[in-house]
C-alpha cells in the first residue's frame, strides 16, 4: 500500500469536518440534437475486474460457456467460436470483459472538473461526513442546465407483436430437442427440479399466476407434463445465463408434438414474469411479419429512481419490448434519478487515503455506505445469474462471527455465548406462537414420481384444473370417478403447503415444551424451587394491547427466565447483543416491530454463504445500467409532482414534474422511490393517493441503520476473521433491568473486517436500533472518539492509532431516502406489502417495500422491478394468450406441412389417426410418402367402411356424463352468499371499503363451508348425485349394448362385402400403370389438379358415403375419413397415372 493524494480539511481536534461529497457513480450526461441523453460505458473510477486465477467466480465456467456445450471437465475452451466464448450476439460484453481495466485506470486519472451534471446544486448521495488528512481540495465544475420535453402520441396496444401464431408454428415446424439425448432421464429430471428451486418456483406445483391462467384450459393430469416442460426451460436458463433462452429452445423441451402449446405458454410466462432472460444480457428482437403503415411513437414509460428496482424494471422493460417487437412502434423507457449517481441505497464510496496493492487491476478501494451483504446465492436469488453468471464479479464468502468481546475487552467464552444464544432463540421461538397465520391457497401439483423420473402423462380424463381443485377443496374427489379408475389412474394431488408458522405453533406450545425442560436441554442450571412443570407464559403482554410488539413480549420472556435461571449482567449483555443483531436486520428497535408479522417473509430465505462483492457492490447496478446497451438514465432530476391517470382505462397520460421545471408526459410511470419518501410526502400526487394506499404507507415502518467507516494505515486486528462483536453496557452499570439495555445495545455492536473487499485496512462499525437514530444527531468527533476508545479497549496489546479516513452515514437525513429499509411496524396489517405494490391506474410501484416475500433486501428490490415491468407490459399488451386448444386431442395431429429438421435428437412423430371404433377402421397414410400398394389397400378399406356405414349408419354416439360432484351443485346455490362474506372479511382486514376477495379465497371458504355443513344441508345434493349416478350407469349400459351390437353387425357386413369384392380383383386397373410412378407431397394445388384430371379409386357414391360417415363420426366422437386418397404425379404432370 502506498499513500495517495487526499481531500478534505483537518479540524482542531485532529478529525476532519464535513467536506464536499465525493461522487463515484454519478452518470455524466450528454445530449444530442434530438434531446436524447448518452452516457459513457463506465463512470470514472469504475470497472468490472478481470477475473484472475485467484479470484475465479464460483460460476464462471457455467456463466461464459455456450449453452449445451461441455468439455466434461468444467474448463473453458481456449479458442472460443464467435458464437461461443462470451457471447456472439452481445455487442458490448466482449469489449467490457477485455478492456474495462484500461478504461478504468484512465478514468481514475480523470479530474473531477471533467464531470458534468445538469443540476450542480443537487446533493448526490446520503448525508454523511468524511474526514481526511489535508492536501488538496477538489471542486466540481458545472455545466448549464438543460430542459427536455418529451411527448408521446397515443398508441394502440393491438399494434404490438404478441408472438407468431402457435398453431402455424406447430403446423409447419418441429423444433430440435433441447433434452440431452445421452443423459439418463432421472439425471435430466434432477437438473430440472434444481433449476426450478433456483428460480423460486416449486418444481412440483403450479405458481398461482400459472394456475389462474391455465385452470380452465388444461386437464389436471397434464400438470405433470407442463411442469416437466417449464422446469426444462428453467434448466436451460440457469445453466448459462449469459445467453437468452430462445422460443425454439423452449419448444424443444416438449417430448411430444401435443405438448407444443404447453411449451409455448410456459416460455411466455417465464419471460413475461422475469424468471428467465433477465439481467445484463441482450434480448434479440423477436421476428415479426412486416406490416404496412407509418412508424409511430410507442408508449413512453418513465421510471422514477435509478436504484436496483428502477434499473431492474427499466432493463426488463427493454428486454420485453424486444421480445414483443413491433416494427411500427418504438417504445421508450426513461429513468429519472434525483442524485448525481445511480444505485440508490447501494453506494460504494471511494476511499482516497490509500491505494491498494491487493485488488485486481482497475479496481478502486471502496467502502459500502448502504447495502453490503449478499444473503446467499442459492435457492432462487436472482443476483446469482447477474453477479456470478453475467458480470462475473469477484466476491468474498463470509464466515460467521466467531469472537465477541465483553466490555472489559476480554473475549467471551464460546460455550457461554452458545448457551445464551440458545436462550435467546427459545424466547424468540415462543414469541413466534403469536405469529399471524397466513393463508396460503394451494395450487395444483403434478405427480412427483413422474417428475423426478422425467416422465410425462399421456392420458386425459377431461377434468380441468378448476374442476379438480374445486372437488379437492370440497373433499369430493372420490365422487368424480368410479373406484377402479381412481386406483388405476395417474395420481394427482395439490401442494401440501401449511400456513407459515403452523408447525411452530404446534410444536413449540408452552404446554408441550415446558420452560424447565427447555432450560435443562440447553444446559442451564435452574434456580432453587423451580417447579417441574414451570413454563413461560407470554399471554399477559401479548394480549394486553391491540398492537403488541415483539420487543415487549421478548422483554417479558427475559424477565420470566430471570426468575428461573441464575442470569448475570454478562448474560444480559449477551442476550441484548443478539437483540441488537435482530434490530440490525429490521433497521428498528424491536419494540417497534409487530409481534404477529415482523417476520412475515419467513420461509423465503435463500441458501448459501453470505458474501460481499470485491471492489464495490455498486458494480451491480452499474452493470444493469450499462449492459448490453446503456439505459436512458437522467440524473439530477428531482421529481416534485406526479399527475397520473387513476382509472384503469389505460388511455390517460401521466405528467411527471421535476424541480428544475421540466415536465415529462408518459403513458406509464413506475415509482421506485423509498417508503421514507412516501411517508414524508416529499412528492405530490395528483389526484391524491387513495386511502388504501396511504394506509399501507402509514402503517408500515421505515427504519434507519447507520455505519462508521474507519480506514487505518495498518491492521491491528485478526485479518482472517470477517467480523467481531462488542457487548455494550446498559445505562445503569450491571443492571438486570431489560429496559436499561435498549438504548445502547446496537452502538458499534458489530465490526466488519473489509480488507478482502477493499484491499485496505478498513473496519465498518454498525449502529443499529436506537443507536442508529442517535448517530443522526451526534457530532462526528464524539462518534469517532467513542469507537476508537472501544477498539483500544479490546486491542490492548497494540497501539491503536487514529484512523486515516472516517465516514459516518446518516441515512435518516438523506433527502432521497429518509431512512434505510422497511420493517413491519406494530400497526401493520397482513397484506400491506401487497397494497404497496398494487398499481393505481397507470401509476405503478416498485422497491423493496413493495416486495413482501423479500423486503429490506437488494434482491427484493430487483424482484419488485421485474414484477412492475411485467405489470406495465400486461397493461399494454394484455395477459398472456393461452393457445386453444392448449393440448390437442390425442390422434388429432398438426398438419406438418414442412418437413422437420433432420439434425438433433429425433422427436416423437405425430401419432396416426386413432380410432375409437372397431380396430378394422383404416388409418390415413396420405400424409406420408406411401407406396402405391399401400394407397391401394387404403382405398380398399375406405370403400369397405363406406359400405358398412351406408348399410348400418353411424355407430351410436358416446353419451355425455351428468355432474357427479355434489360440491358443484352446492356451489351454485351458495356462491353469492360466500362471496359476500369474504368481501366483508377482506374489507375489515384491509380497511379498504372497495376491497374484494379473490376468487381463490372464495373457493377455499366455500370448500370449508361445504366440509362444515350439516348432514341436512348436504343431503339434497348427495341425493341428487346418487340419482345422476344411477342415470349415468343406465345410459352407459344402454350405449355399451348398442355399440356392441353395431360392432357385431359391422363384422357381418364386412365379411359379405369382402367376399363380393376380393382385394386381389378390386381396383385392378389402378395397378396396371408404370412402376416408375412417384408419390409427391400433396398440396392444395396438386390435389385439385389431380382430382380434376385423374379417375378416382373409389366411386362418387363411395365418396358421398364417406362424407356421410364423417358427419356421423363427428357426432359420435370418432375419427373422420378422408374422401380421397393421395394422388400421384408422374414427371410433374397429372393424369391417369396419378393413382
Amino acid at each position: 500500500m502506498k499513500s495517495a493524494a487526499a481531500v478534505g480539511s483537518r479540524g482542531p481536534d485532529g478529525h476532519a469536518y464535513e467536506c464536499n461529497h465525493l461522487d463515484q457513480y454519478h452518470v455524466p450526461t450528454n445530449f444530442d440534437t434530438a434531446g436524447r441523453s448518452s452516457f459513457p460505458l463506465l463512470a470514472p473510477r469504475q470497472a468490472f475486474a478481470a477475473t484472475g486465477p485467484s479470484q475465479l467466480p464460483a460460476k464462471q465456467p457455467e456463466g461464459i460457456y455456450p449453452r449445451g456445450l461441455s468439455n466434461g471437465y468444467g474448463s473453458i475452451p481456449s479458442n472460443p467460436t464467435p458464437n461461443g466464448g462470451v457471447r456472439g450476439n452481445f455487442p458490448e460484453i466482449n469489449g467490457v470483459l477485455r478492456g474495462l481495466q484500461d478504461r478504468a485506470q484512465a478514468a481514475d486519472q480523470t479530474p473531477q472538473s471533467y464531470i458534468s451534471s445538469t443540476n450542480p446544486a443537487t446533493s448526490n448521495h446520503l448525508e454523511k461526513t468524511q474526514t481526511l488528512p489535508p492536501k488538496t481540495t477538489q471542486k466540481t465544475s458545472t455545466s448549464p442546465a438543460r430542459t427536455i420535453n418529451i411527448m408521446s402520441s397515443s398508441t394502440s396496444s393491438s399494434t404490438y407483436n404478441k408472438g407468431v401464431d402457435n398453431g402455424s408454428i406447430q403446423a409447419r415446424y418441429r423444433p430440435r430437442s433441447s433434452i440431452p439425448p445421452r443423459m439418463p432421464a432421472a439425471v435430466y429430471a434432477q437438473q430440472c427440479v434444481a433449476a426450478a428451486y433456483a428460480s423460486r418456483l416449486n418444481p412440483y406445483a403450479l405458481h398461482k399466476k400459472e394456475q389462474e391462467l391455465l385452470q380452465d384450459h388444461m386437464c389436471h393430469l397434464h400438470v405433470t407434463v407442463y411442469l416437466n416442460i417449464r422446469n426444462g426451460i428453467l434448466r436451460l436458463w440457469t445453466r448459462n445465463p449469459m445467453l437468452s433462452v430462445s422460443k425454439e429452445e423452449a419448444m424443444g423441451c416438449a417430448k411430444d408434438h401435443r405438448w407444443m402449446n404447453l411449451a409455448s405458454f410456459a416460455y411466455e410466462f417465464l419471460v413475461r414474469n422475469g424468471y428467465i432472460n433477465f439481467g445484463c444480457i441482450e434480448i434479440p428482437v423477436s421476428p415479426a411479419p412486416p406490416k404496412k403503415g407509418r412508424r409511430r411513437d410507442g408508449p413512453v414509460i418513465v421510471v422514477i429512481g435509478a436504484g436496483m428496482a428502477g434499473l431492474g424494471c427499466a432493463r426488463h422493460l427493454e428486454g420485453l419490448f424486444n421480445h414483443y417487437h413491433d416494427p411500427l412502434t418504438s417504445p421508450r423507457v426513461i429513468v429519472l434519478e434525483g442524485r448525481r449517481r445511480i444505485g440508490g441505497r447501494i453506494y460504494s464510496h471511494p476511499l482516497r487515503s490509500l491505494q491498494s496493492s491487493t485488488l485486481a487491476p482497475g479496481l478502486v478501494p471502496k467502502a459500502e455506505m448502504g447495502a453490503q451483504i449478499i444473503v446467499g446465492f442459492d435457492h432462487g436469488n436472482p443476483l446469482d445469474q447477474i453477479i456470478r453468471g453475467q458480470l462475473a464479479l469477484p466476491y468474498h464468502l463470509l464466515r460467521d462471527i466467531s469472537t465477541i468481546y465483553d466490555i472489559d475487552g476480554s473475549a467471551v467464552d464460546e460455550a457461554r455465548d452458545a448457551t445464551d444464544e440458545m436462550l435467546y432463540n427459545d424466547i424468540l421461538d415462543r414469541s413466534g406462537n403469536y405469529r399471524h397465520k397466513s393463508v396460503i391457497v394451494p395450487t395444483a401439483e403434478g405427480d412427483r414420481d413422474l417428475i423426478d423420473s422425467g416422465r410425462d402423462v399421456s392420458t386425459s380424463d377431461g377434468l380441468t384444473i378448476r374442476q379438480y381443485e374445486e372437488a379437492r377443496a370440497a373433499g369430493t374427489i372420490g365422487l368424480l370417478f368410479p373406484a377402479k379408475r381412481v386406483r388405476r389412474g395417474v395420481g394427482h394431488k395439490t401442494a401440501d403447503i401449511k400456513p407459515a408458522g403452523a408447525s411452530l405453533a404446534e410444536s413449540d406450545n408452552s404446554e408441550e415444551n415446558p420452560a424447565r425442560l427447555a432450560c435443562q436441554t440447553m444446559g442451564w442450571r435452574l434456580n432453587n424451587g423451580v417447579a417441574v412443570n414451570q413454563t413461560i407464559n407470554l399471554d399477559n403482554v401479548a394480549k394486553a394491547s391491540p398492537f403488541p410488539t415483539l420487543g415487549a413480549v421478548m422483554d417479558d420472556g427475559v424477565r420470566q427466565y430471570q426468575r428461573m435461571l441464575p442470569l448475570t449482567p454478562k448474560d444480559m449483555r449477551l442476550l441484548n447483543w443478539h437483540m441488537a443483531n435482530l434490530e440490525y436486520a429490521n433497521a428498528a428497535n424491536i419494540g417497534k416491530l409487530s409481534l404477529s408479522g415482523w417476520d412475515q417473509d419467513m420461509g423465503n430465505e435463500f441458501e448459501g454463504e453470505h458474501s460481499q462483492v470485491i471492489g464495490g457492490y455498486q458494480q451491480l447496478p452499474y452493470g444493469l445500467f450499462s449492459l448490453p446497451t446503456k439505459l436512458d438514465v437522467r440524473t439530477n432530476k428531482i421529481v416534485s409532482k406526479i399527475s397520473y391517470g387513476h382509472t384503469e382505462l389505460g388511455k390517460q397520460k401521466t405528467v411527471v414534474h421535476c424541480e428544475d421545471g421540466e415536465s415529462l408526459v408518459a403513458d406509464k410511470v413506475v415509482f421506485t422511490g423509498s417508503l421514507g419518501i412516501l411517508k414524508q410526502r416529499s412528492i405530490q400526487f395528483s389526484p391524491p393517493l387513495p386511502d388504501w394506499k396511504v394506509g399501507a404507507i402509514d402503517r408500515l415502518g421505515f427504519g434507519i441503520m447507520n455505519k462508521v467507516i474507519l480506514v487505518f494505515d495498518q491492521p491491528f486486528w485478526d485479518t482472517e476473521r470477517d467480523m467481531f462483536g462488542l457487548l455494550r453496557e446498559p445505562s445503569n452499570r450491571n443492571s438486570m433491568m431489560q429496559e436499561d439495555y435498549a438504548a445502547n445495545r446496537g452502538r458499534f455492536y458489530l465490526f466488519w473486517n473489509c480488507m478482502k473487499t477493499t484491499g485496505l485496512p478498513v473496519l465498518i462499525a454498525l449502529m443499529a436500533g436506537d443507536a442508529a437514530h442517535q448517530a443522526e444527531n451526534t457530532a462526528d468527533s464524539v462518534i469517532i472518539a467513542e469507537v476508537t476508545s472501544q477498539l483500544r479497549n479490546v486491542f490492548k496489546h497494540v497501539a491503536v492509532p487514529d484512523p486515516l479516513e472516517t465516514i459516518i452515514t446518516r441515512w435518516g437525513t438523506d433527502k432521497f431516502t429518509r431512512g434505510s429499509y422497511s420493517y413491519v411496524a406494530a400497526q401493520a396489517l397482513p397484506g400491506d406489502y401487497d397494497l404497496m405494490a398494487k398499481p393505481i391506474g397507470n401509476l405503478h410501484f416498485a422497491g423493496e417495500a413493495t416486495c413482501g416475500t423479500h423486503p429490506a433486501t437488494v434482491h427484493g428490490a430487483y424482484l419488485s422491478g421485474l414484477r412492475a415491468a411485467s405489470e406495465v407490459v400486461e397493461s399494454i399488451l394484455g395477459p398472456i394468450d393461452v393457445p386453444k386448444p392448449l393440448v390437442p386431442e390425442k390422434g388429432k395431429a398438426f398438419d406438418l406441412g414442412t418437413p422437420a429438421a433432420t439434425t438433433g435428437q429425433k422427436r416423437k412423430e405425430p401419432p396416426s389417426t386413432n380410432s375409437k371404433g372397431p380396430s378394422l377402421e383404416p388409418t390415413d397414410t396420405t400424409a406420408n410418402n406411401a407406396t402405391p400398394e399401400a394407397l391401394h389397400r387404403e382405398a380398399y378399406d375406405k370403400a369397405m367402411w363406406a359400405a358398412i356405414y351406408e348399410e348400418l349408419g353411424a355407430p351410436p354416439p358416446r353419451p355425455a356424463r351428468t355432474a357427479l360432484n355434489p360440491f358443484l351443485l352446492y356451489q351454485k346455490d351458495y356462491w353469492g352468499k360466500c362471496r359476500t362474506q369474504c368481501d366483508e372479511a377482506r374489507r375489515a382486514a384491509t380497511n379498504d371499503p372497495n376491497a374484494k376477495a379473490a376468487r381463490d379465497e372464495i373457493r377455499q371458504a366455500l370448500g370449508l363451508m361445504w366440509r362444515q355443513a350439516s348432514e341436512e344441508v348436504k343431503r339434497p345434493y348427495l341425493e341428487q348425485i346418487e340419482v345422476n349416478r344411477q342415470a349415468n350407469a343406465k345410459i352407459w349400459d344402454t350405449w355399451r349394448r348398442d355399440n356392441a351390437e353395431w360392432e357385431k353387425k359391422s363384422y357381418e357386413v364386412k365379411d359379405r362385402w369382402c367376399a363380393a369384392n376380393p382385394f386381389a380383383n378390386w381396383g385392378q386397373p389402378a395397378l396396371s400403370q408404370e412402376p416408375s410412378t412417384t408419390i409427391a407431397p400433396e398440396s392444395s394445388h396438386q390435389s385439385a389438379s389431380a382430382n380434376q384430371s385423374g379417375p378416382s379409386l373409389i366411386s362418387h357414391d363411395a365418396n358421398a358415403a364417406v362424407a356421410s360417415i364423417n358427419g356421423a363420426a363427428a357426432a359420435a366422437g370418432s375419427v373422420m375419413l378422408p374422401s380421397q386418397p393421395a394422388t400421384a404425379t408422374t414427371n410433374g404432370t397429372s393424369g391417369d397415372g396419378a393413382r
